[in-house]
């Protein structure tokens, strides 16, 4: 009973904290929505404008991979975004993550705009401040409606067709609200991509995919096989049409100056250019079957691999040696007779095994977000990984010392030595045995693992790999490549593990 209240005081404690430090945003975002926002100030005084954009989304934003840093990201919104950034005299930073993450960091302060051709829906004018439309789209351009296969066309001829099938969607996108209010009868299959919902059609898990006209027939000259038909188009409401830039809550001043410079933009007919440039933008197709389309992306893109993998690599290593450090106190303090600090030890290692890394990653990189909107997101990424892999390695490391046999505490105790004389000399150069096999298991984990922060876009594989689908238009290729590659680095390090498992085992 007495171990229970003082689980519960202190988890009462831990709720005290983290809704304090809610309250304050929450103070922060209230300050905002009362008109007093000072975020043109802070892009003005540092010189630099932040913009946040989902590159997968031709002709609007897509990355070529043929040019590197802030240059590879093309299309007619970036060229926007640059245009925007001249007139206000800044230089201009694009964060490339996935479309929810865009609308997300522009809520907790990591990004000062988001262009991504976003248009208006009503759960984002509640979410945030949206500019005047850049862009009102005309003839097909303004047209949103279903891909389909190919040897469907004759199928489907009208959007009723889709009573009870599946049509993939973009979460919180235009595309869903008119999903929504104009297919009630269809099945919904969210997707992060449309890179993603294009592999579910070709592979027959979805029957269509909503997404803007334009892009969709960007996607069908790509891919073989499917189709944008005029016929599926989804009847406009024009209160939702024109694609806008999406500014944090109560960042008015931003607003105005954003809507002043948009028209510029209109008065000039700048975007038009853009756009059609965009359209018209050198995109070398890869033909083939499968096997061949695979080889020749492996071929055209392995120096992006590679590099995405030494970032894998390198975020393992720095997360299980700072994991390391870290799971080694907190297995300490749960091997002391302090009862309180062992339930402080206990509450730490329990909430972070309990809780899934996912969104272990965006608590920490909303909190980071709150305390300086400077730090890098990869800083938020690798202490999200540390302390995730903390956790785990503690109690690794507190298995390991328990295994040493009682006769060596004993005896070491009999000879005089000290507490921390006794770990270091006796007890850590036996427990080592035990403990390394595992830390290499862990590690080869941690490979794995870093593959969810690629919702960021932080350069580890997986980014790559949403980066090289952007670049081909395929989906499925390029995650049989990353597959490959961490197939092969994983069974390696397997078999190094083993290796040293069969090492110690010879020096028993």
């Amino acid at each position: 009973m007495k171990k229970f209240t003082k689980i519960s005081t202190l988890f009462i404690l831990l709720s005290v904290l983290c809704g304090s430090f809610l309250i304050q945003i929450q103070a922060k975002e209230s300050t905002k929505a009362n008109g007093e926002g000072e975020l043109l100030d802070k892009i003005m005084e540092r010189g630099e404008l932040i913009v946040g954009t989902s590159p997968d989304f031709p002709p609007n934003e897509f990355i070529d991979t043929t040019k590197t840093g802030q240059d590879q990201y093309v299309g007619s919104d970036m060229d926007f975004a640059r245009y925007i950034a001249d007139e206000m005299g800044v230089k201009l930073t694009i964060k490339a993550m996935d479309f929810d993450a865009v609308l997300a960091s522009l809520g907790n302060g990591q990004i000062d705009m988001a262009i991504t051709g976003i248009t208006k829906t009503p759960e984002r004018m509640d979410a945030m401040e949206m500019s005047e439309s850049y862009y009102d789209e005309n003839g097909e351009s303004s047209w949103q409606g279903l891909l389909i296969k190919a040897d469907k066309k004759d199928v489907y001829t009208k959007l009723r067709d889709f009573k009870g099938k599946k049509v993939a969607v973009q979460a919180g996108s235009l595309q869903d609200y008119y999903v929504k209010t104009q297919l009630k009868e269809a099945n919904i299959q969210y997707i992060t991509g449309l890179n993603d919902g294009i592999n579910l059609l070709k592979n027959g898990s979805v029957d269509a995919v909503a997404c803007a006209y334009g892009t969709g027939q960007d996607f069908a000259k790509q891919n073989e096989g499917i189709h944008m038909s005029k016929q599926l188009l989804f009847k406009l409401n024009p209160d939702y049409m024109g694609t806008r830039v999406g500014i944090p809550k109560g960042e008015i001043a931003l607003l105005n100056k954003t809507n002043e410079i948009i028209q510029q933009v209109r008065d000039k007919g700048l975007y038009e250019e853009w756009y059609q440039a965009a359209v018209n933008y050198d995109k070398q197709r890869i033909e083939g079957n499968f096997l061949q389309r695979t080889w020749k992306i492996a071929v055209r893109y392995w120096p992006m691999f590679l590099e995405g993998l030494g970032m894998t690599l390198g975020l393992a290593f720095v997360t299980v040696l700072g994991g390391t450090l870290i799971g080694t106190a907190f297995a300490l303090i749960k091997l002391s007779k302090n009862r309180f600090i062992q339930l402080l030890s206990s509450a730490y290692v329990e909430a972070i095994r309990g809780t899934p890394l996912l969104l272990q990653l965006w608590l920490f990189v909303s909190i980071f977000a709150a305390i300086n909107s400077d730090i890098p997101m990869l800083v938020s990424v690798i202490v999200a990984l540390i302390i995730n892999s903390s956790a785990y390695v503690a109690e690794i490391i507190r298995g390991g010392i328990l295994s040493v046999d009682k006769g060596q505490w004993e005896a070491a105790k009999s000879l005089g030595m000290s507490n921390q004389h006794m770990m270091v000399k006796i007890i850590f150069p036996q427990a080592i045995k035990s403990i390394l096999p595992s830390l290499g298991n862990e590690f080869i984990m941690m490979v794995k693992e870093t593959s969810l922060a690629s919702s960021f876009y932080i350069g580890e594989l997986m980014s790559v790999n949403n980066i090289v689908k952007t670049a081909t238009y395929f989906s499925l290729e390029p995650l049989t490549i990353a597959a490959i590659i961490y197939l092969i680095v994983t069974y390696s390090l397997s078999k190094l593990v083993k290796y040293m498992e069969r090492r110690m085992r010879v020096s028993d």
